[in-house]
């Protein structure tokens, strides 16, 4: 090794742990936001009320494959509602969302929206996305992230067609509340 090639080798070696230090941090609060969504889907589900008490299991219904995924499989099983247990299903946009309790949809099934949306034209099921903007296209709560904090908007209009109630608990932590009178 040249006297040139120690002395590069020594210099990279701080900026190269750094920037491995920094993808390892990123890849665990992209992780860790994972696990928050989801932990927001499962408290949306507990503070939601539906007309009728959903059938056993509780079915979280998701839009084709998201990057939620693998901690969308740890809600398995997880009591909620009274004792109902979550049963997560991957559903395709092409089929049927029957039986579906609550749906979530991601950004990557954005284009699906509209006909996903007018599919389920009043029924009684919670339509959930990361999407920004979708709130204001008739998705009932949307996840969004500012300022590297996550947060909720919920479309009480929408809600309320599909005869869903949301706690006041849960309307009081929303960022925004469009349709409440």
């Amino acid at each position: 090794m040249s006297a040139w090639s120690a002395v590069r080798a020594r210099l990279a070696a701080p900026w190269l742990g750094a920037l491995l230090a920094m993808a390892a941090s990123n890849a665990a609060a992209q992780v860790d936001e994972r696990a928050l969504k989801a932990a927001y889907l499962f408290n949306f589900i507990q503070f939601t009320q539906w007309p009728l008490p959903p059938d056993e299991p509780f079915r979280l219904c998701v839009l084709g494959r998201t990057p939620l995924d693998e901690q969308l499989t740890k809600l398995e099983g997880k009591p909620v509602l009274s004792g109902l247990h979550i049963s997560v299903r991957h559903v395709m946009p092409r089929e049927s969302f029957a039986g579906c309790h609550a749906l979530y949809l991601d950004d990557s099934q954005r284009a699906q929206v509209d006909d996903v949306l007018g599919r389920l034209a009043g029924a009684p099921v919670l339509t959930i996305t990361d999407s920004d903007g979708l709130a204001d296209r008739g998705m009932m709560i949307e996840i969004h992230k500012h300022e590297a904090r996550l947060g909720f908007e919920v479309n009480l209009k929408v809600a309320r067609q599909a005869n869903l109630n949301f706690s006041a608990r849960m309307l009081k932590l929303a960022s925004y509340v469009a349709g409440a009178m």
